[in-house]
């Protein structure tokens, strides 16, 4: 089974799983689930990006890991916002760190969130080069798009 074909099925899956998870349509759960939810997605793709550098800073990760955690990041970024970010799940939710300003702002919210899966591709495809280099670039520019989002939309980290 080639690459695509077992990319295509995991992000299908993970995506059966989170539909699953947040129990169908935005909304449908409980907010304090959902964040929760969240915030594992959100690990999983910290964890995938965290692969990936330490490949790229020659920690210990070999190019097996940081290919897993390119593949994290690009199930992560192929999710809909909507599900990852429901109404109703801004700070004071639990222990959410998203911002009011993120559903007050949600067309540039999306179109940030959207613009994080050609980066993830262009990740994938520089660890499938094996230049270091390549990937240190396409990382740091996968690491700018998650970041313009955590800027504007996420409360800062103390």
């Amino acid at each position: 089974m080639n690459n695509r074909v077992v990319n295509a099925l995991a992000a299908a899956s993970v995506s059966a799983l989170l539909f699953a998870s947040f129990g169908g349509p935005a909304g449908a759960a409980d907010p304090a689930e959902q964040v929760k939810d969240r915030q594992q997605t959100m690990k999983k793709l910290g964890g995938g990006m965290g692969a990936v550098a330490k490949f790229v800073k020659n920690e210990g990760a070999t190019a097996e890991d940081a290919a897993k955690g390119a593949e994290a990041v690009l199930a992560v970024a192929a999710m809909d916002p909507k599900m990852v970010f429901p109404q109703g799940t801004a700070v004071g939710v639990a222990d959410s760190a998203a911002k009011p300003e993120l559903w007050q702002s949600w067309p540039t919210a999306q179109e940030r969130w959207t613009a994080m899966k050609p980066a993830a591709e262009k990740l994938d495809a520089a660890i499938k080069s094996g230049d270091r280099a390549q990937i240190a670039q396409a990382l740091g520019a996968t690491s700018k798009t998650c970041g313009s989002c955590h800027e504007d939309f996420r409360v800062k980290k103390q």
